[in-house]
């Protein structure tokens, strides 16, 4: 079966989750918010005006976004627990289901389609390799992109929505990435604040509404579920506890802003295991390296591959050869036409980024290559993201 036909049957099936702008998502709730936020033109759709409606005209708006928190995590929590009681509904994220990917789409408001970051690895054609977007630095070596020559407004071609609110606007993030290239891009340039504590974070955001004169739009981000996820695995006793305290924190906030604010809280994708026989390494070696006219880029469960027009099939083989119905091999072309990464057209700078061909996991199974200085980081970690599995795509939509 050719990896278009087994996507398209898994996505029949249910075993995977097409992106769908029908089914509410994480862009109509970064629509939805900029709306209530007072942005202007922004196109709603049913789901979206939806949103607005749960979530009514409020003059102190807080988005908590807890990273990691997909609806399989949620669930560990006790059924009469403060999130899952006021549990609105459950929605799709972007694909590729990472943070770097759904966080742009936060911010903007669009479809990876349109912004243009396509997975913590991004293919940059002014930089001629993949960037980590989040860091700002070349894969490759770890250079600063700002020392490369390389403006943000380059890698990050479409504004944040956030920039355009007419409201005092605050941002709250841990104090490690406060001041770093993606932090100021995501921000709009508005007031960022950096916590050492969650519990900081959530002071800082009481204070935030309590002494404001007008209107406010706060946004609360949280790395800890994440980080413990990615280390330890969905199941362990660290996770469980960085549930507990986004738990008891967010249920603080709720207390301690009464009824001056109403509380959107989401995340920006799921978590799946990968345990050791899961893992993988793409090795570009003498065999492979001629058939590519750059490195690949991309996630733990997605790659795209940039090939020599006359080596395209060789690789399709390669990998449907060595990775049977565990990777999927897509044209790019056949990934764009079922809207892997939003409902129109890539712009011109989001196709460059892309690729030829597109590799998906069917499962819980990782990709990394092994041709730059961090090689083999990625595959020592237990939990991954980035995939169209259930327990990937699907987020909570909370509604406090």
């Amino acid at each position: 079966m050719s990896g278009i036909a087994y996507l398209v049957e898994a996505f029949a099936e249910g075993n995977l989750l097409r992106p769908r702008p029908e089914v509410r998502n994480l862009v109509d709730m970064s629509r939805a918010v900029g709306q209530l936020c007072g942005v202007d033109g922004l196109d709603l759709s049913e789901n979206a005006r939806g949103i607005t409606e749960a979530v009514g005209d409020a003059d102190h708006i807080v988005l908590a976004l807890v990273d990691g928190l997909g609806m399989n995590l949620l669930e560990r929590l006790p059924a009469d627990s403060f999130l899952r009681r006021n549990l609105w509904e459950q929605m799709q994220t972007v694909f590729p289901s990472t943070t770097a990917v759904a966080l742009t789409s936060l911010t903007t408001g669009e479809w990876p389609q349109d912004h243009a970051v396509t997975g913590w690895w991004t293919q940059l054609p002014a930089l001629g390799s993949a960037a980590t977007i989040l860091s700002y630095t070349a894969r490759s070596n770890n250079q600063d992109l700002l020392k490369r020559g390389i403006p943000p407004e380059v890698a990050f071609p479409v504004e944040s929505l956030w920039k355009s609110m007419p409201r005092d606007v605050q941002v709250i993030v841990p104090k490690a990435i406060s001041n770093s290239v993606y932090s100021r891009y995501f921000s709009g340039g508005r007031e960022t604040i950096g916590y050492e504590s969650l519990s900081n974070g959530v002071d800082a955001a009481a204070r935030h509404i309590s002494e404001s004169e007008g209107k406010t739009f706060t946004y609360l981000y949280s790395s800890r579920v994440d980080s413990e996820a990615h280390m330890y695995g969905m199941t362990r006793p660290q996770v469980q506890h960085a549930l507990s305290e986004v738990e008891r924190e967010i249920e603080r906030l709720a207390r301690l802003v009464g009824d001056k604010a109403r509380i959107v809280v989401t995340a920006d994708h799921g978590f799946l295991d990968a345990p050791p026989p899961k893992r993988h390494t793409l090795r570009v070696d003498r065999q492979l390296q001629p058939m590519f006219r750059l490195m690949p880029s991309g996630d733990a469960r997605v790659m795209y591959l940039y090939t020599l027009e006359w080596a395209r099939e060789r690789v399709r083989r390669y990998f449907e050869q060595r990775f049977e119905q565990v990777f999927m091999v897509v044209d790019m072309e056949d990934a764009i036409k079922i809207q892997l990464f939003g409902p129109t057209e890539p712009t011109e700078e989001t196709r460059e980024r892309l690729g030829d061909l597109v590799v998906v996991s069917s499962g819980a199974d990782v990709l990394e290559y092994n041709a730059s200085r961090g090689s083999g980081r990625m595959l020592k970690l237990n939990g991954h993201h980035s995939g169209l599995t259930p327990d990937e795509m699907l987020i909570p939509l909370i509604i406090v």
